[in-house]
């Protein structure tokens, strides 16, 4: 008993929380706003939401400063999801209802699950390129509709944009076999003739999703991606800072200073800054093998990132195929490499 009572009288707690789960992002992030004066002398104007209400409302009914109003700023990549959830729960409400033909929207040659992650992607960039304009960010998501919906017989271009759109394409490239892997469409045009029967989806099934265009395209539905923007930069960070605390364990609040600083250290600097750390701690040089790993993992690091720029500039080329083999044998390579996209929140993952 004497024991346990000197245990509690000499214990340094680290608790920092009182309250459930879902109020710490909260008051965490509000903790931020109200200490920033007095730890920086900075006031923070903006901050970049993922529809987080709750986050926002303190933030304006609690204000941290006086003469300060704060303006939520839109992430895009999470506002872009609105897409892919609606698209997805359509698909599953039209499930017995026959459309055209056939009994739903999904499946082979209909809305599958990656048409519905490729149209995510589309409303994404149609959002980013024409964030300061708002009647530009309505023509672009209608666009993306209107490309999906035409056929040979009814093409509706007119709100496309020549980067991605193969009809458009057509119009300027004169008598040639090319194929596109511009905006993750693939589009195919055979002689002069632009063909619309290898990407266009059945217009029963565009009809079927287009409230799901008149929400998302919608003025006011928009305007709150004006002057958007997105917390790349603070994931890219947080992977960075899983790797040394993954967040499936449990971590002390000593481990998480650590690892928060020598996360910093990686993030901006590299693995190798972190030798001098390990060095003073341990009372030598850091070893050798410790030298050529940290050395290692950085040149890793740019190698990655190089291929990564590297692969973006490959898929925005032009490749010329001479026969219609080679163009359906580069599809279905092309198809197999795919990088599957995964809206799952995962340490290390965004």
């Amino acid at each position: 008993e004497n024991k346990y009572l000197n245990l509690k009288a000499n214990h340094e707690c680290e608790l920092n929380h009182r309250g459930s789960s879902g109020s710490m992002e909260v008051e965490g992030i509000y903790d931020l706003f109200s200490r920033s004066q007095t730890k920086y002398n900075v006031k923070y104007t903006r901050y970049i939401g993922a529809g987080d209400a709750k986050v926002m409302h303190k933030l304006l009914h609690n204000p941290p400063y006086d003469d300060v109003s704060i303006i939520k700023i839109e992430d895009i990549n999470h506002f872009s999801k609105k897409m892919l959830h609606r698209l997805e729960k359509i698909t599953k409400d039209l499930k017995t209802t026959r459309i055209g033909g056939k009994l739903g929207i999904g499946g082979h040659g209909r809305l599958t699950k990656e048409m519905t992650i490729r149209f995510k992607q589309y409303y994404r960039q149609a959002i980013s390129k024409n964030k300061t304009d708002l009647d530009e960010m309505i023509r672009a998501v209608w666009s993306i509709w209107k490309h999906k919906a035409s056929s040979n017989l009814e093409p509706h271009h007119e709100w496309c944009s020549l980067s991605f759109c193969g009809y458009l394409k057509s119009l300027e490239t004169g008598n040639k076999t090319n194929i596109y892997f511009d905006f993750v469409l693939y589009v195919t045009r055979i002689g002069d003739e632009y063909d619309h029967d290898g990407h266009k989806l059945p217009l029963a099934v565009m009809k079927a999703i287009r409230p799901v265009f008149d929400e998302l395209a919608h003025p006011d539905t928009l305007r709150k991606v004006i002057n958007g923007s997105s917390q790349n930069a603070n994931e890219s960070f947080h992977s960075v800072l899983w790797k040394f605390a993954p967040k499936n364990r449990y971590s002390s609040g000593a481990v998480i200073d650590l690892c928060a600083a020598l996360a910093v250290l990686s993030y901006n600097d590299g693995n190798q800054s972190i030798v001098p750390v390990i060095a003073e701690m341990t009372g030598g040089d850091g070893g050798f093998y410790t030298h050529i790993g940290m050395k290692r993992f950085d040149e890793k690091r740019i190698y990655r990132e190089h291929n990564q720029k590297r692969g973006k500039v490959n898929k925005s080329i032009t490749t010329t195929v001479t026969s219609t083999l080679q163009l359906e044998n580069l599809m279905i390579v092309d198809n197999n490499n795919q990088e599957q996209f995964d809206d799952s929140y995962m340490p290390g993952a965004y």
